[in-house]
């Protein structure tokens, strides 16, 4: 059986994120080799003959050329299949996905190249399933917000968007609906998550991981010793905001645009340390992968 899908696929430093015919979906960008057959609700895929547990402890992609990372394809193969229902047999994809807007003009070319008529087989949820991607459309990743919200990107507007992703913050400055300026500065909540980690590590004699540091700030406090320590996180959180406003000040027109839109994991996390603003209303975790499924619809029907 042969089966035709579009997908808008985001695949982030911290979460991959994908809009398909099928609805939405949101996780963790992290591989680990094997599987603990206990988690029945573990994410699993076969590939190239090894068992991967996607989304939970493992390993994280800290390159910037994600392209070459050995995560990508598992991660970009989970996105698909965990968005294509009961299908089996063949599983040919339209797909519509992105790169950091800093990176964006060198390695376009070489990810649609890669991932343009790619064929492979992958096992998942006890079926055999071969994904080919019929085509790929790549797209900065800051151009979802323009691409979503036309109105607000109208001549005459300037909007500067500020995606805070796990590795990297990335930085749009557009006149209209022209990009202007762009940077990238490698101040993602991984940075801020490694920075608490040693502070903690150090001063409590234990040792903490990303994904710990993550659980501590959504609950507020630190576990030691089996109880509940208290810890500032919001010195720190207002000190990573802090340095990442200085930044985007010295290189862009940070205080005379229209809008500032604060979009990404990270400015959800973040969100309450955020300087005041008049941001577009967006969904700040599936803004890209929804454009990206916008995009498709257009190009691919």
């Amino acid at each position: 059986m042969m089966n035709n899908l579009i997908m808008g696929i985001d695949i982030g430093y911290s979460h991959t994120k994908t809009v398909s015919d099928y609805g939405s979906d949101s996780f963790r960008s992290t591989v680990r080799d094997g599987v603990i057959d206990i988690n029945t609700d573990s994410t699993v895929i076969t590939y190239k003959g090894k068992d991967l547990t996607i989304g939970e402890h493992g390993r994280i992609t800290v390159d910037t050329n994600k392209i070459e990372d050995k995560n990508f394809l598992p991660l970009l193969f989970t996105a698909i299949l965990r968005n294509t229902g009961d299908l089996n047999g063949i599983i040919n994809v339209n797909l519509v996905t992105g790169l950091p807007i800093a990176w964006y003009p060198k390695q376009k070319d070489k990810l649609r190249n890669r991932l343009t008529g790619l064929q492979d087989r992958v096992e998942y949820k006890g079926r055999e399933v071969d994904i080919h991607i019929k085509n790929c459309i790549v797209f900065p990743q800051s151009a979802g917000l323009a691409l979503n919200n036309p109105e607000d990107f109208r001549e005459g507007n300037t909007n500067l968007v500020i995606d805070i992703g796990g590795l990297t913050v990335d930085v749009s400055y557009y006149e209209g609906r022209r990009l202007v300026e762009y940077n990238s500065y490698q101040l993602g909540m991984l940075k801020l998550y490694s920075k608490l980690s040693s502070v903690i590590n150090s001063e409590y004699n234990i040792e903490t991981r990303n994904q710990d540091i993550e659980r501590f700030i959504k609950g507020g406090y630190i576990i030691v010793g089996e109880k509940e320590e208290s810890f500032d996180f919001d010195y720190y959180l207002n000190e990573h905001v802090d340095e990442i406003i200085t930044r985007i000040k010295t290189d862009f027109p940070y205080d005379i645009v229209h809008k500032k839109t604060f979009v990404g994991g990270g400015a959800l996390t973040l969100k309450e340390h955020l300087p005041s603003h008049n941001g577009i209303k967006c969904n700040e975790i599936l803004f890209n992968a929804e454009a990206f499924y916008n995009v498709g619809l257009q190009k691919y029907e």
